[in-house]
């Protein structure tokens, strides 16, 4: 708890933490919507879900080198690994903060967003939940990354390298789960797919992020 009201002191203190990336995320749905309108059969607000899902994927990596990077300059995260008794827990919190005051507002933005274009409800809540499985697990993936290489400056381009092929099984799952569920086919399988890949996740990353940030302060 003490972690999370840091995190969200710190939020609203620098607010273009949120309203940069809604910014970024408006941007890239206008830019794809502008370039694919016109262009697809079966119409445009079929595969609106999906651009809007892929938009949120990738700016969801714009603030991630910041995850653990800030802590680590100004010496807060030697003061976590001393006073943690269990760090992976420490650290989870973190992540979870992170993707609470950073992420979450993009995924309300994108499941607005949705439903004002399309005027579709179903697939508008459908968008929601897996945005907030996938993003979720992306973000517990990018803590991975984060403390690996933590200790490197200028580490954005690195960790969107190692992040982004890790990215792609959450990609093919969520778009999937959103075209079934625009066409009216089943999606449980993607989402059961999504929700495996979350646990999986919420298991490895702590001791992972744990193991890379003690070997970074090292």
């Amino acid at each position: 708890m003490t972690i999370l009201l840091r995190e969200m002191h710190i939020v609203l203190n620098t607010s273009s933490r949120v309203f940069m990336p809604i910014v970024y995320l408006l941007l890239i749905i206008t830019f794809f919507s502008i370039s694919l309108e016109g262009t697809t059969i079966g119409g445009y607000e079929n595969i609106l879900p999906q651009i809007i899902w892929l938009s949120c994927l990738l700016v969801s990596l714009l603030n991630m080198d910041s995850l653990f990077k800030e802590d680590y300059e100004d010496g807060t995260l030697d003061g976590i690994v001393i006073n943690s008794e269990i760090l992976e827990i420490s650290l989870l919190a973190k992540v979870i903060a992170h993707w609470m005051f950073t992420i979450i507002p993009l995924v309300i933005v994108a499941f607005s967003t949705n439903l004002l274009l399309t005027a579709k409800l179903d697939v508008s809540i459908i968008l929601l939940i897996s945005l907030i499985i996938g993003t979720l697990t992306l973000s517990l993936i990018g803590s991975i990354a984060a403390s690996l290489t933590l200790s490197l400056r200028g580490n954005g381009l690195l960790l969107s390298t190692i992040v982004l092929p890790l990215d792609i099984p959450i990609l093919i799952f969520g778009t999937s789960a959103i075209y079934n569920a625009s066409i009216g086919m089943n999606y449980n399988s993607e989402m059961l797919f999504l929700t495996t890949l979350l646990v999986l996740f919420l298991i490895i990353a702590p001791f992972a992020a744990s193991f890379g940030v003690r070997n970074s302060l090292d």
